[in-house]
């Protein structure tokens, strides 16, 4: 298959910070802000009482075929998620949802500053309900959230929890 241009579609991404570190997710949605403002915030309520104390920083857009990414004006930049706080053994937990579209290309959604990992790394259907309710919230979503081929999604039934190599890496003194 052939790799497709990162810019293939319109982007936002939402930086977010917790327990001392700061990260990006990407959502490729043909979606204005605020529409998406409305779904990002039911997804992160959802994810709530599995993270520690999270902060929505910014949310930035680029347009189809662009790469520059502004700061676009959302109901949840400022809003915390989460509580407590985390450790440094924890800074590299994350919880991933993986969809694939009819095209066969993946995509994957994580949250990191998640205080579990599920018993073995994954969170199967039934096993966390907020997992549960989150995957609901993505399929519900159809196509106003796509891939980078700008198809549907299909999202699995379970979501993956893990410990990132590159944020262990970064926590080592």
């Amino acid at each position: 298959m052939a790799p497709l241009p990162p810019e293939s579609t319109p982007r936002y991404r939402v930086v977010y910070s917790g327990n001392g570190h700061q990260h990006t997710q990407e959502w490729r949605s043909h979606l204005s802000p605020s529409a998406l403002n409305t779904l990002l915030e039911q997804l992160w309520t959802e994810m709530s009482p599995l993270l520690y104390s999270t902060t929505i920083d910014d949310v930035q857009f680029a347009a189809d075929g662009s790469n520059i990414f502004n700061s676009v004006t959302m109901d949840i930049v400022g809003n915390v998620y989460g509580s407590g706080s985390g450790s440094v053994s924890t800074v590299p937990y994350f919880i991933s949802y993986i969809g694939r579209s009819s095209d066969g290309r993946r995509l994957r959604v994580y949250f990191y500053n998640v205080n579990e990992l599920g018993v073995d790394y994954r969170f199967g259907a039934g096993e966390n309900a907020n997992v549960d309710d989150t995957i609901a919230d993505l399929i519900a979503a159809g196509s106003d959230l796509v891939t980078i081929g700008d198809l549907t999604p299909v999202w699995k039934s379970y979501a993956n929890g893990g410990i990132s190599a590159y944020w262990q890496r970064n926590v080592r003194p």
